[in-house]
């Protein structure tokens, strides 16, 4: 019996020993896979860190074991699908910041710069990479732009206001709070948002100025007019000299003020047209056009005994253009030339080919124009002597119109003065044009 006992024990144990031995085995096995699966994952979990979301872990596994590797494997995928976004919009908000004129920086509550685009370093005056890891402060350098910037900053509220800089700059100043989404309370740091507005004052003060100019220069011939008219209609008893003379008074400031008329016409027809790019240009033929404009004022010269003469170097030489605009430039430069010319003097007028260039001279013997009135001369309703340009019949604005006649053709012009001797304006247009 006991014996029986003994036999059936050690039985069971070998029944034990082996079921555990498989037991064991199988639990190895499992711990060996499950080892090289978590090194795997440690090891994609390592490439991820680094940058690289193009692993993926193989799935032969079921199970708890399984779903970690499918769950690692979606998780990688969203964190690249969300880097891709997030460096596409990035890529779109470089974008946006570069194309916009507008000085733009971001600023956290502490006035630490978090982000600053090209145009703001260039109205601020930085290098490239200058304004890394800086504050406020230390990237505007004009204190009192700074301290209108931090005063407009500390008022929590998005708020605008005008200023001239240091460098005589005329700056829009707008910021506004960095609002984070469902947290409308909280404010993150501040957009300040510069705008450089100099130009738009410019030609601000140059408008008023020419609405300025143009009524005193309307309303000098309209008075004379007016008072002439005024004479005859209260007087029956004039003299028919005096009638006739009173007359010509009033036609003479007519005509002025016809002149008047046309010439700012004209130079508003160029000004808004200056830089559009005109595709039905036509080749001028300069010498041709010389030649019309000396017929023009043929007898206004002959008047005065003045000779025009020239030299072209040669006469098939053309500028792309309008024929106007080429007529209108040498009408006036010439007919000036003759106004200011005295009696028994000359003109001579010159067009020669430049390696590059087409260079027209205009040059009298006239009397002259002052060193401190050459660089106004261009100026609309500029005058040297205002009595005399009145008396001869000048708007102020035939310069004015050459000048832009010229920018209009990519081209410079500058003139030569001296005083009694006379004048010499030079104008250079380059060759292509198209």
């Amino acid at each position: 019996m006991n014996d029986k006992l003994n036999i059936i024990t050690i039985d069971d144990m070998y029944i034990i020993v082996i079921f555990l031995v498989i037991c064991l085995s199988v639990t190895l096995r499992y711990l060996l896979v499950l080892r090289s699966y978590l090194k795997s994952i440690m090891l994609a979990a390592d490439s991820v860190s680094k940058g690289d979301f193009s692993v993926e872990i193989k799935k032969d596994m079921t199970g708890d074991l399984g779903k970690l590797v499918h769950n690692f494997n979606y998780m990688v995928k969203k964190i690249k699908h969300n880097i891709i976004e997030l460096e596409d919009n990035n890529v779109k908000l470089q974008s946006i910041l570069k194309s916009t004129s507008n000085g733009i920086i971001a600023v956290d509550n502490r006035e630490n710069v978090m982000l600053m685009n090209q145009s703001a370093k260039e109205i601020l005056r930085y290098g490239k990479d200058e304004t890394e890891d800086k504050v406020l402060d230390f990237i505007v350098r004009d204190k009192y732009m700074l301290s209108v910037m931090k005063n407009l900053i500390s008022k929590r509220e998005s708020a605008m206001q005008a200023i001239e800089d240091d460098g005589g700059h005329f700056l829009n100043i707008r910021v506004d709070p960095i609002i984070i989404e469902d947290k409308a309370d909280t404010a993150i740091g501040t957009i300040i948002n510069i705008e450089d507005i100099t130009e738009r004052k410019r030609l601000e003060m140059v408008r008023s100025d020419f609405v300025a100019n143009v009524t005193h220069e309307l309303k000098t011939p309209l008075t004379s007019i007016s008072g002439f008219v005024e004479t005859l209609k209260g007087y029956d008893d004039i003299k028919p000299e005096a009638r006739n003379r009173f007359l010509e008074i009033i036609e003479i400031e007519t005509n002025r003020l016809r002149n008047l008329i046309d010439d700012i016409l004209t130079l508003s027809f160029i000004e808004s047209n200056e830089n559009k790019n005109n595709t039905n240009l036509k080749d001028i033929n300069l010498w041709e056009v010389y030649e019309e404009v000396c017929e023009i004022i043929a007898s206004l010269a002959e008047k005065k005994n003045i000779k025009i003469s020239n030299y072209f170097e040669k006469k098939d030489i053309v500028i792309p253009s309008n024929r106007d605009y080429i007529k209108q430039m040498f009408l006036n430069l010439i007919e000036n030339a003759v106004k200011y010319t005295p009696e028994d003097g000359s003109i001579f007028v010159s067009v020669v080919e430049r390696k590059n260039s087409i260079e027209i001279r205009v040059k009298d013997t006239g009397i002259g124009i002052p060193m401190q009135d050459i660089p106004r001369i261009f100026e609309r309703f500029y005058r040297v002597e205002k009595a005399r340009s009145r008396k001869i019949g000048g708007t102020g604005l035939g310069l004015a119109i050459v000048k832009h006649i010229v920018l209009s053709l990519n081209g410079t012009i500058r003139v030569e003065s001296e005083i009694n001797k006379g004048s010499e304006f030079i104008i250079e247009v380059p060759r292509l044009q198209r």
